[in-house]
Parts: C-alpha cells; structure tokens; sequence
C-alpha cells in the first residue's frame, strides 16, 4: 500500500490542489477514476489521482494491455476537467511524459520519450501513459473530463517481464542495480505527479517550452524510424522536428509518385528506429 495522506501533503505544500485517492486493486484505474468521478464530479475540478496496488485490465494504447505484479509498480490515473481549449488536448500526452521524464531524470535516471506516449531508459520501456478524453461528461465544466493512465515499472524484477512482450520491458529496479532492496514507490509518485502537474499546467500558454524539452530527450528526433500508421501503410524518414502540436514532421525516404517529400504525423500505431 502507499500512503496517499504523504503525498497529499507533499502535492500541497508544492501548490498542486489535486486530490489523492488509493484503492488496493481494480480493474483499470482510468475506468474506475471514472467511476467516482460519476459519484462525485466536484472532483473534477481540482483533479483526482487515483493509485492502486493491482489493475487486472490496465488499458495501454490502442487495446493494448499494461501488466504489472501487485504492489511492485506505480499505477495511476490523473482525473481532471482542463482549463484549456479542447483542441488543444493532445498536448496532454506529451506534457505528461516530459512530467515524467523530469521527475526520473532529477533521480538519475536517464530516460527517453519515444513519441508520443512511451518512457525508455535505454532501448527499454519503464513507462506508458494513456490519455483518454470525455469533451461532454460532466455536467458543471465548460470543456470536459480527461483521463491521464501512468503505468511507472519501480520494482519489477526480470522475471517479471513476460519474455514475448514486443518492446523490451525494464524498470527503475533494475536499472539502478541496487543492493538496497525495493525503491521507494512514494516518493517517486511524488516526485512524477508533482512534475506531471507542472508541466500539465504549461500547456495552454508555454506548449513551445514543452516541445523545446522534449526535442532534448526524445528517443526518435533527428533519427530515422519507421511508422506504422493507424491505416496499416508503413512510412519510413529521418524525424526533422515536431510541429506545434507535438506532431511529428518526418522526411520521407521514398515519398509517393507527386507527393511531398515532408510528412506529417499526429498518430500511429507503431513507431520504431531503423
């Protein structure tokens, strides 16, 4: 169990007025944020993190599934209605994993974001975030409800990894090779979610900031990689930049008969390096 009165204090004292919530195990945590929220939507407005010790169905992009032990890893969902324009949402995605990436980085870890919702320390996955958003939900907000899901690998072992997973998995455990025994899974959910709420809080007006950070980590930028788009077609280029809503402007190593050699890409299913 973590102790969420801890980090209710710590998110105080740091003026982040989110609410902190902890159930011992559920199905999803972005599911059954939800579920409270439904009972309780005043919530919404300061924002609610909901923790857990277990998800049997933790939701990864694309209907992809997020597994993690019980009580090894920091699983959470961040619940709140955005002050923001709805069609500037997508910026949460890649604010949350710069969040992320800051707090772990201040740890010494050396982490990576790999466009647009994945955490690498190496050539391995330690995180994945998933942004699900409900512009019509709540009765008493002018834009709606968003759900942040963050599944963190803290203490998971080797063994813990399944050996047919697609991406190499990893967690801070392991790459900190500590004799200590098991990291502390407090404070580094303080240290991620006070992180998360600032750089959440930079999107509307100083996104450009956020994109400028990322460009420094990004696991993909200035590289070449190979894009599966969600229509199954296949682009392959060298990442030039990102576009002003975090899109990636690719050139294009074999562009289409007429077409532009220059693309860009606001989803995909997969994106790897070549």
């Amino acid at each position: 169990m973590i102790d969420t009165r801890k980090i209710q204090n710590f998110l105080s004292i740091n003026q982040c007025n989110w609410k902190v919530r902890f159930i011992d195990e559920c199905s999803s945590t972005n599911e059954e944020v939800l579920k409270i929220l439904d009972e309780d939507q005043e919530l919404a407005i300061p924002g609610l993190v909901l923790l857990t010790d277990f998800q049997s169905q933790g939701k990864g992009r694309r209907g992809s599934k997020w597994e993690s032990n019980k009580s090894k890893d920091l699983l959470f969902s961040i619940a709140f209605s955005p002050i923001m324009s709805t069609k500037n949402w997508s910026r949460l995605t890649h604010a949350t994993a710069l969040g992320i990436c800051n707090a772990l980085n201040k740890l010494n870890y050396n982490v990576t974001i790999k466009w647009p919702n994945d955490i690498y320390i190496g050539a391995s996955k330690v995180a994945g975030i998933l942004v699900e958003s409900f512009p019509k939900i709540l009765q008493n907000s002018g834009t709606g409800l968003v759900v942040i899901g963050v599944g963190l690998n803290v203490n998971s072992k080797h063994e813990d990894f399944r050996e047919n997973f697609r991406t190499p998995a990893t967690s801070l455990f392991v790459k900190k090779d500590t004799q200590k025994g098991e990291l502390d899974r407090k404070l580094i959910a303080e240290m991620v979610i006070h992180e998360i709420h600032i750089q959440i809080n930079k999107c509307e007006n100083s996104f450009s900031e956020i994109l400028d950070d990322i460009k420094k980590i990004s696991f993909i930028y200035q590289k070449r990689i190979r894009v599966q788009l969600t229509s199954g077609k296949l682009v392959l280029g060298k990442v030039l930049d990102f576009g002003n809503e975090g899109e990636i402007i690719i050139e294009r190593e074999s562009p289409e008969p007429g077409g532009s050699k220059i693309d860009i890409i606001t989803s995909a299913h997969e994106v790897r390096l070549i």
